[in-house]
C-alpha cells in the first residue's frame, strides 16, 4: 500500500511538473511573435504614441479641440513649416520643442530597431522557431533521435530513407549546424532534461535511440525517456559491453554495441556474403521489390484468432510470412497452417509495398482506430 502510495505521488508530480513545461512552452511561441510584431513594427507605435501624447497636450495646455489639436500635432512632427494654426504661448511654444525632440528621437530608434531586427536575422530566426514549434506539435508516431554523431546521423538517414519522421536532441553546435544542414528538424539542448524530451514531443512519439558516445549520458536519456512515457520502445546505444544491463535496468528495450554488431556483420559477411546482402536489401526499402516489414495483429482485426491457413496470407495478398513473434516473446519460424494468430502477435512478412499494406490492413482494428481519432478530435 506504501509503495503503491509513492508511485502515485510520484506520477501526480510528473503529470504537475509536464503541465507547467506545456504551458510555459504554449505561452513562448506568442511571446516570440509579440516581441518581433512590436519590433518590426515599432516605428508605428512610436509615431501612434507621439501623435497621441502631442494632440493630449495641446487640449490641455492650450484648451484647443480635438481637430486643431491633432493637425497642429502633425504639422508639428513633419516639420512641414505650415505655422502655428492659433497663437502659443509660452508654454505652447516649450511643448512643441518637447514633440519636435521626442518625435525625432522616438521615430528613430523606432526605425533602428526595426532594421537591426531585420539586418540580424532575429525575423528569421523567429520564423523558423515559429515553424518549427509547429511542426514538432504536429508530429505523432514519430522517433526522437539523442546525439547526432556518427551513430545518429546514420540512424537519421535511415529513418529518412524510410520516410519515417523523426525530430533530433543535440547540444553541440557543430553536430547542430550539420544536422540543419541535411534539412533534419533539431532541437537544441540535453536529451537528459525532461523539458527538453517534452519539448521533443516524447508523449506521442514512437520511440527514442539514443545514439550518445558516452554511456552515462545514455542511462540519463533511457530513465527520462521510461519516466515520460513508459510505452515508449527505446534503444540505446552501448559503447561498454558492462553497460548493457544497466541500459537495461533503465528502461531500455534494445541495447545495441556498435562493435559488437559490426564484429558480428564482418564474420557473417566472410562465412555467409549473399545472406547478408539479401537481408541488406530486403530489409531496406526502395532497394528491391520485395521487403521486410513486421506487422501488428491486433484485437479485433479480420485474422486475429484465426489460423494462418484459415486468413490464408500468400493467396489472398501475395505477402509472404517468415516468422511469427508472440506477445510472450516466443518466435516461431516457418510457422504452420495451423499456427494461431493471436492479438499482439508481430508477423515478420515479405513482400511488394502494395502487398505490405494489404497485410497491415488485414491486421488492423479499424474500429478501435476510428475510436482513437474521435477521442483526439
Amino acid at each position: 500500500m506504501r509503495r503503491q502510495l509513492q508511485f502515485y505521488l510520484i506520477r501526480q508530480f510528473i503529470q504537475f511538473h509536464q503541465a507547467l513545461i506545456e504551458l510555459r512552452e504554449s505561452t513562448r511561441q506568442p511571446l516570440q511573435i509579440l516581441r518581433g510584431f512590436f519590433l518590426i513594427r515599432g516605428l508605428i507605435f512610436a509615431v501612434a504614441g507621439v501623435i497621441g501624447f502631442g494632440t493630449a497636450g495641446y487640449i490641455v495646455l492650450e484648451g484647443w479641440n480635438l481637430s486643431d489639436s491633432f493637425y497642429m500635432t502633425m504639422i508639428t512632427i513633419a516639420t512641414v513649416g505650415y505655422g502655428e494654426i492659433r497663437p502659443l504661448d509660452d508654454s505652447g511654444r516649450c511643448f512643441s520643442v518637447l514633440l519636435i525632440v521626442m518625435s525625432i528621437t522616438i521615430i528613430a530608434y523606432g526605425i533602428s530597431s526595426s532594421v537591426e531586427y531585420v539586418v540580424t536575422g532575429e525575423l528569421i530566426k523567429t520564423v523558423e522557431e515559429t515553424q518549427k514549434t509547429s511542426r514538432l506539435q504536429a508530429m505523432k508516431k514519430h522517433f526522437i533521435i539523442a546525439g547526432f554523431g556518427r551513430v545518429g546521423e546514420e540512424v537519421a538517414l535511415a529513418l529518412r530513407h524510410e520516410e519515417i519522421s523523426f525530430v533530433i536532441i543535440e547540444n553541440k553546435p557543430d553536430a547542430i549546424a550539420r544536422a540543419q544542414s541535411y534539412g533534419y528538424l533539431v532541437i537544441e539542448g540535453s536529451a537528459t532534461e525532461d523539458e527538453v524530451l517534452l519539448m521533443a514531443g516524447i508523449e506521442r512519439a514512437r520511440g527514442i535511440i539514443c545514439a550518445t558516445a558516452n554511456d552515462a549520458t545514455n542511462v540519463y536519456v533511457v530513465l527520462s525517456a521510461r519516466g515520460l512515457n513508459e510505452n515508449l520502445f527505446i534503444i540505446s546505444r552501448a559503447s561498454d559491453e558492462n553497460s548493457e544491463a544497466k541500459l537495461m535496468r533503465a528502461g531500455a528495450d534494445r541495447v545495441i554495441s556498435p562493435y559488437v554488431l559490426s564484429g558480428r556483420r564482418m564474420a557473417n559477411l566472410a562465412i555467409r556474403p549473399y545472406v547478408v546482402d539479401f537481408l541488406d536489401v530486403t530489409g531496406t526499402a526502395g532497394q528491391l521489390e520485395k521487403t521486410l516489414e513486421e506487422i501488428i495483429v491486433e484485437d479485433g482485426s479480420i485474422i486475429s484468432n484465426r489460423t494462418l491457413g484459415e486468413v490464408d496470407l500468400r493467396n489472398r495478398t501475395g505477402a509472404l510470412i517468415l516468422g511469427l513473434y508472440r506477445s510472450t516473446g516466443e518466435l516461431l519460424t516457418s510457422p504452420s497452417a495451423d499456427t494461431l494468430l493471436e492479438p499482439g502477435t508481430r508477423m515478420i512478412v515479405m513482400g511488394t509495398r502494395d502487398e505490405l499494406d494489404v497485410t497491415e490492413a488485414l491486421s488492423r482494428n479499424f474500429m478501435n482506430l476510428r475510436s482513437g481519432e474521435d477521442d483526439e478530435s
